[in-house]
């Protein structure tokens, strides 16, 4: 599920998460990531504040251990988190990136950062290559970012990464040009 909120009992959520984990190793998918999202869009500010963290680190493969078991966030850097601002406002180091990945290293767990992103501005530029930084140098807990731009189907979203034609090349855009691509900011060990 992407994104649950306004979750009326987050033990409750858990429980529905370990089901979901359960069947789907019983069906002998044992080796695969399995995504675990909490309350409240799967904040990764609020993940710990709003109990997903200690609710869903009971979360188990049926043999009783947490690998390739992933802690799901999101985080935007737009005043509020919405990722629908062109402008951004903060790395959200202090305020998601730092407690988060505490509390991943000491819980043994680890997440992703399964949506992010910023304006087309420069304001998003060094706010996002900052946050994917952070995020690099303690890729022991957080295992990356993915990019969120609503994809080609809408490409007036405020936060596109859609390649742009120039009449004679494509281009992309300037956030995935100077911030998200691994093959700019060299903070991956290697681009599939």
């Amino acid at each position: 599920m992407n994104e649950p909120h306004d979750i009326p009992n987050i033990v409750t959520w858990a429980g529905s998460v370990q089901a979901a984990v359960t069947a789907i190793r019983t069906t002998g998918a044992t080796s695969q990531l399995i995504l675990l999202p909490g309350n409240n869009y799967t904040s990764a500010e609020t993940f710990i504040s709003s109990g997903s963290a200690a609710a869903l680190n009971k979360v188990r493969n049926p043999d009783g251990t947490i690998t390739n078991l992933v802690m799901d966030v999101h985080k935007y850097l737009d005043y509020d988190n919405s990722g629908t601002h062109v402008e951004c406002v903060t790395n959200n180091i202090e305020s998601s990136w730092y407690p988060l990945s505490t509390w991943l290293r000491e819980h043994g767990r680890q997440a992703l950062n399964t949506e992010t992103g910023g304006g087309d501005v420069d304001s998003c530029v060094g706010y996002l290559s900052q946050q994917i930084g952070y995020q690099a140098a303690n890729s022991d807990v957080i295992l990356g970012y993915i990019g969120w731009a609503a994809g080609s189907f809408e490409t007036s979203y405020i936060l596109s990464e859609m390649p742009y034609y120039n009449g004679t090349c494509w281009n992309d855009t300037l956030t995935v040009s100077r911030a998200l691509s691994p093959m700019t900011n060299m903070l991956v060990s290697c681009v599939v």
